[in-house]
């Protein structure tokens, strides 16, 4: 029984770092976190706006026309790197980051390989000054909601998880 309940109490809690890497994410977001996705998404549905449009304008900088233009995937633009806005409910040593592309090619291995380049080129120095792991993911197709831009959730595993995503902030800001 006790094993019940508490795998029933780990299971809808905080993602611990020990189940990203297993591979087996059950995605889900504090309820705060869920109420903030879930009102954003609905703000977008309401101005007419796609989450791959927005993605477009806020991530990769399009004007709403560019944007409009490009929300068909066929756009080819450099990837990006993010902090995720609306990041899953995570131990407090892990910052979530996302790898956008400007198509649709969800190969798992391209978005892996396309993670791990970014981040070396963008975050290298951040890297081994203190010895960050990650992992990075790729949601089933069910669990994607920006379904029309492919994209990777990369978990960054550090000591102090608020120093390193303003860190994170600040290079991606001024590098992209």
């Amino acid at each position: 029984m006790f094993k019940v309940l508490f795998g029933i109490v780990t299971f809808s809690g905080v993602i611990t770092w020990q189940e990203i890497q297993s591979g087996h994410i059950d995605t889900r977001r504090s309820p705060g976190q869920l109420a903030a996705y879930l009102g954003y998404l609905t703000q977008l549905k309401l101005t007419g706006k796609s989450p791959e449009t927005a993605v477009l304008e806020n991530i990769f900088k399009l004007s709403k026309q560019r944007a409009l233009e490009c929300s068909d995937g066929h756009c080819m633009l450099e990837s990006r790197l993010a902090l995720n806005s609306f990041p899953y409910w995570l131990e407090d040593d892990v910052v979530h980051l996302l790898l956008f592309i400007s198509g649709k090619d969800w190969q798992e291995e391209f978005l892996q390989e396309e993670s791990n380049r970014l981040l070396k080129k963008n975050l290298g120095e951040l890297l081994s000054k203190y010895s960050l792991e990650w992992y990075v993911h790729v949601n089933p197709p069910h669990k994607r909601t920006v379904a029309g831009l492919a994209h990777a959730h990369i978990f960054l595993r550090s000591v102090n998880s608020k120093e390193i995503a303003d860190q994170v902030e600040q290079i991606l800001q001024s590098g992209q």
